[in-house]
């Protein structure tokens, strides 16, 4: 009886280990079939889950380029203006209007009372266009002219030479704090640190004038009133000829003059010695 209670025992535990096996397998199917099936680049089934696409990097915005252009402008700009005196005011306002200054002016006047000449302005470089567009506004441009000159190079080269400069100064200002030698070794270093600051303030004066003239455009600008500008005709060569040989004679008769009054005192002195030397060898009566 004990042989077959044990048999019926171990069948027991075999039927219940069958059926939670088979639980198990039921469940995982289950998931199996609820979850998406993906394919692997073969075609075959993939038991993980594969990505479907990869997500784009993000790219960090680079640093913005800025212009370090070093650029000198200057502009010529001929004007026919009914009045110069007008026109030289009206001009001179512009250049406050546009935070500049008038630098330079100049004026003729011919026989019929017409009136040219010319003025310098310097306004800011960020204002040139603009200054330029008021000018010719002014009357009838004649003549236009823009030049720009690039000296960012140099402008470069001698920011480079400034740096080198200061660093040489820095390091002779060191050795002489150091320096325990002879006084003529003090001094042979206290006249490189002057030469060295001396090329310093000459470098850093070619700089501002760099600054200057990058900064500050400059526009000669040429006003004339009509016809003030008197166009060379065809006998102007001759007419000039004669007149620069009028010039010659005339320059010859007035050294002729002046030699003769300078001579005069002595031709005088000369007659009245040849009279008394003549009188003293008369013969006495």
């Amino acid at each position: 009886m004990n042989r077959v209670k044990v048999v019926l025992f171990l069948l027991a535990l075999g039927a219940g280990a069958c059926a939670r096996r088979a639980d198990q397998g039921a469940v995982i199917e289950q998931s199996d079939a609820k979850a998406p099936r993906q394919l692997s680049p073969a075609g075959f089934s993939a038991s993980a889950a594969i990505p479907s696409a990869t997500a784009a990097p993000t790219v960090a915005p680079g640093p913005r380029v800025t212009s370090s252009l070093k650029l000198i402008r200057t502009a010529s700009l001929q004007v026919e203006v009914a009045s110069f005196r007008a026109a030289l005011e009206e001009a001179s306002r512009a250049a406050t209007a546009f935070d500049g200054y008038v630098s330079d002016r100049q004026s003729s006047e011919d026989a019929a009372g017409r009136v040219s000449g010319q003025i310098t302005l310097r306004v800011p470089s960020a204002r040139f266009d603009g200054a330029m567009s008021a000018l010719k506004k002014l009357g009838r441009v004649r003549s236009e002219g823009v030049q720009t000159q690039d000296v960012s190079r140099a402008y470069a080269d001698l920011e480079t030479r400034l740096k080198v400069k200061r660093e040489t100064a820095t390091r002779l200002r060191e050795i002489l704090t150091r320096q325990t030698g002879k006084v003529s070794e003090v001094l042979e270093v206290e006249r490189a640190i002057a030469r060295v600051v001396e090329e310093i303030e000459q470098a850093e004066g070619e700089r501002l004038y760099f600054d200057n003239l990058v900064s500050l455009s400059t526009i000669t600008l040429a006003l004339h009133e009509p016809n003030s500008i008197v166009t060379p005709g065809a006998f102007d060569p001759i007419l000039k000829a004669l007149r620069h040989s009028l010039l010659t004679m005339s320059q010859s008769i007035a050294a002729l003059i002046e030699l003769g009054a300078g001579l005069l005192p002595w031709l005088v002195a000369a007659y009245l010695a040849f009279r008394v030397v003549r009188w003293r060898r008369r013969p006495k009566a």
